[in-house]
């Protein structure tokens, strides 16, 4: 029988390895090619996440455009609903496989969101980082939302480490705002 340091040290390897690290998430938003990483799922649905959240950038560019029709808004605006209908089964899809896979200690610190709602968020800024880099007249907001996405890339490793170690827990929140389906 296994003591209690070799149990924790168990646990610390199994969370790093299955739990992918930020670099192998923004990886994943720009690239879907399959890694065989036993945190697969959580790559997968990244990319899903951020083609989500491109697709949105420029519905509300659409709805937000001078000049734009009541019709044009109105369309932007259903699309919109439904990505974000897509996005919320996106976070609940990693956040099933995190709840299933990391198992943490009932006494340690509950982080404030799931998983799933740190990779969407890292998503959003990635997504925000790309728009902006690629526009001429954006350079100290590209700055920043390059920055932005630095330090939630380090938060998000922080957090990894920390509920590998046990510092930490994540939610088993599920979503209470529901969107219009997408069918």
């Amino acid at each position: 029988m296994a003591d209690s340091g070799e149990q924790v040290t168990q646990h610390v390897t199994r969370v790093r390895e299955i739990l992918p690290r930020s670099a192998s998430i923004i990886e994943a938003f720009r690239d879907a090619s399959s890694r065989d990483h036993p945190g697969q799922l959580v790559l997968d649905t990244a990319n899903e996440l951020a083609a989500q959240h491109g697709q949105q950038w420029q519905a509300e560019d659409v709805s937000r455009a001078s000049g734009a029709s009541a019709d044009a808004i109105a369309e932007s605006k259903r699309l919109i609903d439904d990505l974000n209908a897509k996005r919320v089964a996106l976070v609940e899809r990693i956040d099933e496989w995190v709840t299933a896979q990391v198992h943490s200690r009932a006494d340690a610190s509950l982080h404030t969101e799931t998983l799933g709602s740190v990779v969407d968020r890292l998503a959003i800024a990635w997504v925000r980082a790309n728009s902006l880099v690629n526009t001429n007249d954006a350079r100290d907001r590209a700055r920043l939302a390059l920055r932005q996405l630095a330090e939630l890339a380090d938060a998000y490793d922080d957090l990894i480490r920390d509920v590998a170690t046990g510092h930490r827990r994540l939610p088993a929140w599920r979503p209470l705002k529901t969107y219009r389906s997408a069918s």
